[in-house]
């Protein structure tokens, strides 16, 4: 699902063909793949800060000579060159100060007013996966869980439009568009929906639970919850489906 609104993102801009652009947390590397495609003349800086999905990205993209894979943190990676376009996807919602993000994404921006410098973002807004988030927060608080997640810091920020663009605007970005959208996605079984939420969502949750045996204890807490409320009228009807609110987001450096 996030390949497919990824595709969309892309189409959000008329590419020239010869833009510099970066993939801000470019994953397993599918999009990138798009990306150097529609810049055959371009370059495409492929950034992510997890060293297994860029090798994952290193098997993807091996034969594609336009594109340059490098680990860093998207808040303060350093490149060689300018940059015409900064396409994210599904990944600025990790970021909690995204004032600082957008703030180097400027400055990593061309500095020539000749050309298009813009930024095409989507990440998981505000309302994001409420039903879902609500109903593990339930269950991180059981006693047996409780300790570990005592101290835990919630690792996404679900952005709100006015936030969002208020902060574009203090910097200086014109041609602001920011606004949220609603996606209902339903997936097919109980099995497909708990491997997706064990390895998307619950992933940096699961990561303070000391065993597997705990964290499959975790999980099937949650899905009998999802299961026991099934019958509720919050967010998405169908009982394995997940309430996406996306943020999107294009704004340019004039």
């Amino acid at each position: 699902m996030q390949y497919k609104w990824g595709q969309k993102v892309l189409e959000w801009r008329k590419w020239n063909g010869n833009e510099t652009v970066m993939d801000a947390g470019c994953g397993s590397g599918l999009l990138t793949k798009l990306l150097a495609q529609r810049v055959p003349r371009g370059k495409v800086y492929a950034v992510d800060i997890d060293s297994n999905m860029l090798e994952q990205a290193r098997q993807n993209l091996k034969d594609l000579e336009n594109v340059e894979l490098v680990q860093s943190d998207i808040a303060d990676v350093k490149l060689p060159k300018e940059l015409d376009v900064i396409f994210s996807n599904a990944t600025l919602h990790w970021v909690h100060d995204h004032a600082q993000v957008f703030q180097h994404f400027w400055d990593m921006l061309n500095c020539d007013s000749n050309r298009r410098r813009q930024l095409l973002i989507q990440c998981g807004g505000y309302g994001n996966l409420r039903r879902v988030l609500m109903l593990l927060q339930q269950v991180m608080k059981l006693n047996e869980f409780k300790i570990y997640f005592a101290k835990i810091k919630r690792p996404w920020y679900f952005a709100k439009p006015d936030n969002t663009t208020r902060l574009l605007k203090e910097i200086g970005y014109t041609n602001i568009r920011v606004r949220l959208h609603n996606d209902c996605v339903s997936l097919t079984n109980r099995k497909i929906y708990a491997r997706f939420v064990k390895t998307v969502i619950m992933k940096p949750l699961l990561e303070h639970l000391p065993d597997d045996k705990l964290r499959d204890r975790l999980l099937e807490l949650f899905l009998h919850e999802v299961e026991k409320r099934s019958n509720s009228n919050m967010g998405c009807r169908a009982i394995w489906s997940l309430d996406y609110v996306r943020l999107n987001i294009i704004a340019d450096k004039p």
